[in-house]
């Protein structure tokens, strides 16, 4: 029998233990480390930052908690135009702070394919009919739109909705809750889910639209598909899906190509069904449109927006606002749009002036002679004021590591606390 030497095997043990520990406590405590920049000369990293971020300190500590504790759910909403609405951006975002804090949820969705408009990666839709449809950027249809900025409608009897998450990395999204915003008044809906269980049957409630049905699942789920089984308009806004008993944070993303400010306001729907997603924090992503107007008045832009804060704070009035300045771009595809710099100056002077926080992605990016490095460098598409795939990226990682900077200085001003 070999000769054990007892006191080495305890060493080994005690040290092995201490490591496990230390690495334990090391992921409750550690940085939030976004993935490094890469190098252009058009982009000014020491000056990606977040102004006035002392203001995101209640979110903040939300994320501090969820980080330590490993419990609670931070929520938030991302409103923006065409730039997000292809999720190219926001999806870099969302799934950096959901691989952090937690994944909650992938919040806020829509059948884009219904409304023959493009979708996010990842979100697949199908119905057994062809739907009537708008979105908040053509406000001279009369067809209604609601939270996601969008709406269809149809009275045909037995229509479906069928909507589906792709896998991201390899990985599968799902879901066990789901929040659905659907037109105001009492109808007998068909809810069937990938867990092949029998139908369910769900009602709604005049009155109730905020929201319509609320589906609790005991069963991990990736689609769904709604019916309406009551005589008459058949009206679906959005639905929202969220991962129950899930600590870390759903992010809501609601884009709208060629949305505006005004646009938004002005969709009284929105801001009705907007308390149920329950935001600690709204990121405020508009302005590349507004800037198409070649005569922009600063002051009455600037009334627009305190009207949308003013909307934003009746909905959530615990919530955190950040804005966000759009980047360099063209007008016309014959030369950079100059109206960004005053549509930035006023969204800027607008943020200070109401003690809100704001990135300032245009001063980041070179303002007015970025927008020459953005078509230099392959990061446009065709029409000179969209992104390319890899130019809406590098733009989810500047916010990413804007972020992230300020939730780790704020942390480092923090006790040093930790709880495994």
């Amino acid at each position: 029998m070999p000769n054990i030497n007892c006191k080495k095997i305890l060493t080994t043990i005690l040290l092995s233990a201490s490591f496990i520990s230390m690495n334990a406590q090391s992921v409750t405590d550690s940085a939030w480390t976004a993935p490094d920049m890469p190098v252009w000369s058009f982009i000014h990293p020491n000056e990606n930052v977040i102004s006035q971020a002392d203001q995101l300190a209640p979110v903040l500590k939300k994320l501090l908690a969820v980080q330590m504790k490993k419990k609670g759910v931070v929520r938030i909403v991302h409103i923006g135009d065409s730039h997000l609405q292809a999720d190219m951006m926001s999806s870099i975002v969302r799934n950096g702070i959901q691989e952090f804090f937690g994944n909650a949820g992938r919040g806020m969705v829509f059948p884009y394919q219904l409304a023959k408009s493009n979708a996010p990666g990842d979100i697949v839709s199908s119905s057994n009919i062809t739907w009537q449809y708008n979105r908040l950027a053509h406000p001279e249809i009369s067809i209604v739109n609601g939270l996601s900025g969008f709406g269809i409608h149809t009275t045909q009897k037995d229509a479906t909705v069928t909507l589906r998450l792709k896998d991201v990395n390899g990985e599968s999204q799902y879901f066990n809750k789901m929040q659905f915003f659907l037109g105001d008044d009492s109808s007998s809906y068909t809810l069937e889910v990938n867990d092949k269980n029998s139908p369910i049957t769900l009602v709604t409630k005049p009155g109730h639209d905020n929201p319509s049905l609320v589906y609790q699942s005991d069963s991990l789920l990736s689609q769904f598909t709604l019916t309406r089984n009551t005589p008459g308009e058949y009206s679906f806004y959005g639905v929202s899906l969220e991962r129950r008993n899930t600590p870390g944070v759903v992010y809501n993303t609601i884009g709208v190509n060629g949305a505006q400010y005004e646009q938004f306001t002005n969709t009284p729907l929105f801001w009705k069904q907007l308390p149920a997603l329950n935001a600690d924090l709204f990121i405020v992503s508009l302005g590349t449109n507004e800037a198409q107007i070649q005569n922009l008045n600063e002051d009455s832009l600037l009334a627009k927006l305190n009207y949308f804060l003013q909307q934003i704070k009746a909905a959530a009035p615990n919530a955190v606002v950040l804005i966000t300045t759009p980047a360099g771009s063209y007008y016309k595809g014959v030369k950079p749009n100059a109206v960004l710099a005053r549509v930035t100056n006023a969204l800027i002077r607008f943020a200070q002036d109401n003690h809100l926080p704001y990135w300032d992605l245009y001063h980041v990016s070179s303002g007015y002679s970025g927008a020459v490095a953005w078509k230099k460098y392959g990061l446009m598409s065709h029409d000179l004021v969209h992104y390319s795939a890899k130019g809406y990226q590098l733009q989810g990682q500047l916010f990413f590591n804007a972020l992230a900077k300020t939730y780790n200085d704020y942390r480092s001003k923090q006790p040093k606390t930790i709880t495994p």
